[in-house]
């Protein structure tokens, strides 16, 4: 959204905006899945924030074929993945204040090697190929279980 947009939206300027009808938008709502300010006269109003969070929302119901539920339970789990990265932002803050910038090459040196993931999930592609010079360990070979 841009600076040149309205602050708010009525209900059907947010559907017009969105591609989508007043009725949807009305839908999303009584779902919770958006909840929608008190503008003049008591009408519900979308804020820019809200705005946003529709559009999520129409993403995922409409573009993405996910049910209102589904929706619902993507957005708390965006929601909670961004309530992790804030705190990790902040763990990460303080231990650096408390022990120094420096802590990260003195808890993971130079000559130490990167882990690697080793996990295998029958029916996906294969892992992508380490980096040169640093090769993971190779499988075990798969053991025959006809016996």
């Amino acid at each position: 959204m841009s600076e040149t947009e309205p602050e708010t939206y009525t209900l059907e300027q947010a559907a017009e905006s969105l591609e989508v009808s007043a009725d949807d938008v009305r839908a999303y709502i009584d779902e919770g899945l958006v909840a929608p300010d008190q503008g003049e006269a008591n009408r519900p109003v979308l804020s820019r924030g809200n705005m946003r969070r529709l559009w999520s929302v129409v993403t995922l119901h409409r573009d993405l074929g996910i049910n209102l539920p589904g929706v619902s339970a993507v957005l708390r789990l965006r929601e909670q993945y961004e309530q992790v990265r804030r705190d990790l932002a902040t763990l990460v803050e303080i231990v650096e204040r408390e022990l120094g910038p420096d802590v990260w090459d003195r808890l993971w040196p130079e000559d130490r090697p990167t882990p690697h993931a080793n996990v295998r999930v029958e029916g996906t592609a294969e892992p992508p190929p380490a980096p040169p010079g640093d090769e993971p360990p190779a499988h075990p070979p798969e053991q025959d279980t006809d016996t």
